[in-house]
């Protein structure tokens, strides 16, 4: 942490919440609109940004409002900044209304449901009673989107080269990925399948998430002309697909730990068997209190401990 009486850039979070509305709305009529401030006062706030980092951040035209190379560069810090300050208002709000030490955001992929609940919330409220804990599902994209910018603490999610080296990673298992089968499909007949007797079959995959790029690397890199025929969204399409014996499904292991269905089966796929790891993450960048610290610290020994 830098010292408190260090001196900061001439400029307010007001100022940068501008930019960043602008930024996202790319409209100066809309942006003052939805801030609730007049156009002059919003293009004296973007010139006063523009005049402290001695540089351009728009560029602006009768047709268009783009943002400069400059722009974009500051964007995503911004966005961090404005995250933070508004996670430590209402953290501050929080304090003052109800007492305690404030809220730790984690973000998790569904599939990792098995190893968070119900003990990560138990350790956690064991070890630290007075602080509120939000869990928030995502994507494996979104999930990283959120460390980024400061909207979430941690997470945990999948490693792959979409990971930004802004980002911590301390990986916890390897998943392997499955197929999933109607239990009198002729693939059933054996618990391990080959990539290769997939090729004539239709295959049901998530459409969003790293899931659907690792399989389409996979297979390109192996030559494996593997057809991809539905693409979904939630994990119970996925299986009413198989169950109609209309697609087999692919997807990491973990996902089916809580399959419950006498009609599917899990198989397990090979040549070449792959895998996606799990991974405790965080920002680099980040912000967070000691005590988000310590828990962050504490979680990863719990979650280590528990998968070995």
């Amino acid at each position: 942490m830098s010292e408190p009486w260090q001196r900061l850039p001439a400029l307010s979070l007001k100022q940068i919440q501008y930019f960043v509305t602008l930024a996202s709305l790319r409209h100066f009529t809309d942006t003052a609109n939805q801030l609730a401030i007049s156009q002059p006062a919003l293009s004296s706030a973007i010139r006063h940004i523009e005049t402290v980092l001695g540089g351009k951040v728009i560029h602006r035209t009768a047709q268009a409002l783009t943002l400069t190379e400059l722009g974009l560069s500051i964007l995503p810090h911004a966005e961090r900044l404005l995250n933070v300050a508004h996670n430590v208002f209402a953290d501050i709000q929080h304090i003052v209304e109800e007492g305690g030490d404030g809220t730790i955001k984690i973000g998790l992929v569904p599939s990792v449901c098995s190893l968070i609940f119900p003990a990560i919330p138990e350790f956690i409220a064991a070890h630290f009673p007075t602080l509120r804990v939000e869990f928030h599902d995502r994507t494996n994209d979104a999930l990283l989107k959120g460390l980024e910018s400061g909207e979430l603490d941690f997470g945990i999610g999948a490693l792959d080269n979409s990971v930004s080296s802004e980002v911590e990673v301390y990986p916890l298992v390897d998943d392997e990925f499955v197929a999933i089968a109607r239990c009198d499909d002729p693939l059933a007949k054996s618990q391990h399948i080959t990539w290769h007797q997939l090729i004539q079959r239709r295959i049901a995959i998530f459409s969003k998430g790293n899931i659907i790029r690792m399989v389409d690397s996979m297979a390109e890199s192996n030559r494996l002309p593997l057809k991809a025929y539905y693409h979904v969204d939630f994990l119970e399409t996925l299986y009413g697909l198989v169950r109609s014996q209309l697609a087999i499904a692919i997807l990491p292991r973990l996902y089916t730990t809580t399959l419950c269905d006498p009609q599917l089966v899990v198989l397990t796929l090979q040549q070449p068997q792959m895998n996606r790891t799990i991974a405790l993450m965080r920002a680099k960048q980040s912000s967070s209190t000691p005590l988000v610290d310590d828990c962050f610290k504490l979680v990863m020994a719990h979650l280590r401990g528990k998968i070995e």
